[in-house]
């Protein structure tokens, strides 16, 4: 081995005139192809340890005889798998006899003659030092340095302060103070190790070192770098080389220390702050880590947030524990830990380097078919064959694109501006709005309102937060971009089904193309479009459910239940109907699942879907104006919403044709009977809806259901149907063949020229609606919009600012202070009284608007005194002003709304965590050439 910067054998050492007695403790756990090398490093040290004890945790290659060998059988501690660190130190103490200083090694640290003589030098020349690490260089490479102390950052990242690689060329080989030093080669005092406990017991491999001088320097002792100790370290552990065996951690526990370890030393100051922090960075980090094509690292980071977030009180004990021990405040370390802005320094590189692999690929180096030529002589080089075409190699790639392609051909008309019109309102200025909607104590819609907000404000938020100040993209995208997105999510779903691909990329983009078949998006209703695209992925979930029942999958599917009965609450009885299809068509599935599944989306929607059964028919307002639907049953039958926007019915006659030809099938007729059963409950339901009427809180009544989610589920059902059915048909007659796929074909082919040619547009547009003149809607107070006549009764209706964003339409006010409007408007028109103006100002009114104003109405208004005309930019309508200022000041809500909503947006966040689809990494076997390495 290289000993560079050893000091010599010779040499004076102030500690020599009263040696201090150190007791070593070596852990091994199969690491027999180290051992060797490591006990004969151990034998020609200038100053040897007191004792020794050994601690071998079940090991099974060998490493026992190996120890009990060099050591003696006296001094090896055997411990049983699945032995922390911490823990196999504290055997060993037992047995140890006490030392003024306790020595820590590992079976793949390798010293050199000086390594605990220096160690000491540093240790003794200081009486508060308490804990000294060596400088570690890389084993096999031996010049290579891999720490020379240790820190943290704030999103807990394991810090060593040098570059990939660096070699040692002696630029730190100065002492220096740190916060934590690697248990690799550790030497600590053994009165502060008893003063701490020792290592974590939670922390069984992973920052248990960091854990320590964090904990050291908080009880007021230093921990010092001795960099004329030299250590070599294999790091087999983090490189994977050791062999995996039952009963060792797994990859993630060393993000799940990360996090433990942070939340445990954070003083509480800005513990409530890092709590909130490392949870939402988590999350982004998997975002990330799925968009960078990592899964299983991706998967790492969840299991790691849900081990750390789901034991609370082994946190509080924790965090206890450490109280006793701290005597300095956390400001006095400060030092010790790296610059703030470090963690934003490496989400840039990694952003940095991802940028450039995108943009400039040619940069990094591959190779690919074509490489095999450079290997000739330029006359022997050959033309290698392209191969099939894109469209043969990735069929449903290429009929993504072109979704994407018709949905900006026939959502041509809709990228001027936010999204209005039909059902749908615009959507607020920035995300906060929804935000608002959620948490803040009294709307402002006009009449305030402290009603409990609508949930699909929730989900609207979380994806408009990241492009804050335009949130109307978000509504956009969805609108725009409805088609492929219900593709993407039927196409997952028709993975499960059916095994022929060609069919079920036919399926996936029919069920998708009857999305804007029904009307839904020319219609703005957003509800139905959300639903429709969520509805493939809770088909999927509760398809898994049946298959392999478990609680995760449960929960999951109450998420996706929820998540779409948000937007459109029919879902919730359409789930309800299938789940118990579910539990009639699959015996082996339990009740407990069956409950899970049911409660899941109750507790997730909580009090609002509460207000919403106290009015049962109320379950069909969706997100969005409660404008009613005119469907038939006849468009019903053929998949259509009915009014604007609905695709000819002709279209689906050929899906009702083959989906009924698909039950003559005996092979395949089960499944078709569920799916078919399936598609009746979307039916019936649907029919249901054109039979009956609602009315809203806010003053709408008589509205007729818009029936076009169990519309949608009906169309879906029967293209199901005839999917389950085609392995009976291909191996039928030619014609057979030919004469069901053109049939097939009739509904996706028809229906996307259809939708380019008249395109997504009408009633939705891409520019807001005035609801009020601009000049009134800068006014500070509301404006109360009368329509009507005298003659045939008067509507009025009062709103803030220039009208209402999507969400504050399902935000009714209190009936007491609708009642106190409706008799002050009523009893100003029949007398042209001044004294109801004072009832309008306290309700925070400071002008009134008559569209399409009657002769009459406009008469009596004008009589009235304190009353301004003001000028309109309609001839046909009228304003007017208040005298008297309007009392801006609003009610507020209960004081447990806020609770209650954080605790939702909680029970939200929990409920994803638990649920989040996960990939595990296996556990590769170490290769022969590496052994072999690492042994020599």
């Amino acid at each position: 081995m290289d000993e560079a910067g050893v000091d010599e054998a010779g040499a004076t050492r102030h500690w020599l005139d009263s040696p201090p007695s150190v007791g070593a403790v070596l852990v091994a756990h199969n690491g027999a192809r180290w051992l060797p090398k490591v006990l004969a490093s151990l034998t020609h040290m200038y100053y040897a340890p007191t004792a020794w004890q050994v601690v071998d945790v079940d090991s099974t290659d060998g490493t026992t005889e190996l120890l009990e060998d060099f050591f003696g059988a006296e001094r090896v501690t055997r411990a049983p798998a699945g032995t922390g660190f911490g823990d196999a130190v504290k055997l060993a103490l037992a047995d140890l006899p006490p030392t003024d200083w306790l020595w820590l090694l590992h079976d793949d640290a390798s010293v050199l003659p000086g390594t605990l003589s220096g160690l000491l030098d540093t240790a003794t020349s200081s009486p508060d030092i308490a804990l000294v690490g060596p400088k570690i260089r890389e084993w096999p490479s031996l010049r290579r340095l891999l720490e020379v102390g240790l820190t943290v950052t704030s999103t807990g990242v394991r810090e060593t302060g040098l570059e990939t690689g660096e070699p040692d060329a002696g630029q730190h080989d100065r002492p220096r103070d740190v916060l934590a030093v690697n248990t690799a080669g550790m030497l600590v005092r053994r009165d502060v190790w008893d003063e701490l406990d020792g290592l974590d017991p939670r922390l069984p491999l992973h920052f248990d070192d960091i854990d320590f001088g964090w904990r050291l320097a908080r009880a007021g002792h230093r921990t010092r770098t001795a960099p004329t100790a030299v250590l070599f370290h294999a790091e087999s552990s983090r490189r994977g080389t050791r062999a995996h065996v039952p009963g060792d951690l797994p990859h993630w526990e060393q993000r799940r220390a990360a996090l433990y370890t942070l939340l445990a030393n954070t003083p509480m100051p800005h513990f409530v702050w890092q709590y909130v922090r490392l949870f939402v960075g988590s999350l982004v980090r998997v975002f990330g880590l799925l968009v960078g094509k990592d899964p299983e690292a991706a998967g790492d980071e969840l299991l790691a947030l849900r081990s750390t977030y789901l034991h609370p009180v082994a946190l509080l004990r924790a965090r206890r524990h450490r109280a006793r021990t701290s005597r300095r405040p956390h400001r006095a370390i400060r030092d010790l830990f790296p610059p703030y802005w470090l963690p934003y320094q490496h989400g840039y590189d990694v952003l940095r380097d991802t940028v450039t692999a995108l943009v400039k690929p040619e940069a990094v180096s591959s190779v690919g078919r074509r490489s095999t030529t450079l290997d000739r002589a330029p006359d022997e080089t050959v033309d290698l064959d392209d191969g099939p075409s894109l469209l043969l190699r990735r069929p449903w790639l290429v009929a993504v694109l072109t979704l994407i392609v018709l949905s900006v051909l026939a959502g041509r008309s809709l990228f001027g501006g936010g999204l209005d019109g039909g059902a749908l309102l615009p959507a607020p200025g920035s995300a906060a709005g929804w935000w608002g909607l959620l948490f803040e104590g009294s709307h402002a819609t006009g009449l305030a309102s402290t009603a409990l907000p609508p949930l699909f404000a929730l989900p609207l938020a979380v994806a408009a937060t990241p492009v804050w100040f335009a949130p109307g993209l978000v509504v956009t995208l969805l609108m725009v971009f409805a088609v492929p997105l219900a593709a993407l999510t039927a196409h997952r779903l028709g993975r499960q089904i059916s095994e022929h691909r060609i069919a079920r990329l036919v399926w996936a983009v029919s069920y998708a193309l009857a999305v804007a078949a029904t009307g839904a998006v020319a219609q703005g209703r957003i509800g139905t479009v959300v639903a429709l695209v969520v509805l493939p992925i809770v088909v999927n979930t509760a398809w898994q459910l049946a298959e392999q029942p478990g609680w995760q999958l449960a929960l999951r599917l109450g998420i996706w239940t929820a998540l779409a009965a948000a937007f459109a609450p029919i879902v919730l009885v359409l789930g309800l109907a299938g789940l118990l299809v579910l539990w009639w068509s699959e015996g082996r599935w339990v009740s407990r699942q069956l409950v899970v599944a049911l409660v899941t989306p109750l507790v997730l929607l909580g009090p609002w879907l509460v207000q919403r059964a106290l009015r049962p028919w109320q379950m069909w307002w969706e997100a969005g104006l409660p404008v009613g639907g005119d469907a038939s049953v006849t468009d019903v039958l053929l998949g259509r919403g009915g009014g604007t926007g609905s695709a000819p019915g002709w279209l689906s006659v050929g899906l009702l044709v083959l989906a009924v030809l698909a039950l003559l099938p005996r092979e395949t007729r089960p499944g078709v009977q569920l799916a078919w059963l399936v598609a009746l409950i979307g039916l019936g339901v649907a029919l249901l809806g054109t039979l009956v009427t609602f009315s809203t809180a806010a003053g709408a009544a008589g509205v007729t259901p818009w029936v076009g989610v169990p519309t949608g589920l009906w169309i879906g059902g029967l293209a199901t149907a005839v999917l389950l059915a085609v392995p009976a048909v291909v191996d039928r007659s030619r014609t057979v063949v030919v004469a069901t796929t053109v049939l097939a074909l009739v509904l996706p082919i028809g229906t996307a020229v259809w939708w380019v040619a008249r395109g997504t547009g009408d009633p939705l547009d891409d520019q807001p609606r005035a609801v009020v003149p601009a000049f009134v809607a800068d006014r500070p107070g509301s404006t109360l919009i009368v329509r009507g006549s005298i003659a045939g009764g008067v509507d009025v209706r009062v709103v803030a600012g220039d009208g209402p964003f999507l969400g504050q339409e399902a935000l009714a006010p209190s009936d007491e202070a609708t009642a106190q409007l409706s008799d002050a408007v009523r009893r100003l028109l029949a007398q042209s009284s001044a004294d109801e103006l004072t009832t309008l100002s306290a309700a925070g009114i400071d002008a009134i608007y008559a569209p399409d104003a009657d002769p009459e109405l406009v008469r009596r208004v004008d009589a009235t005194p304190s009353l301004e005309p003001s000028g309109s930019d309609d001839p046909d309508s009228r304003v007017w002003t208040l005298t008297s200022a309007p009392d801006l000041d609003r009610p507020s809500a209960p004081w447990w709304h806020r609770p209650l909503t954080g605790l939702q947006v909680l029970a939200w966040l929990v409920a994803i965590v638990l649920t989040a689809p996960v990939r595990r990494r296996a556990d590769p076997a170490p290769l022969a050439g590496d052994v072999e390495e690492v042994a020599s």
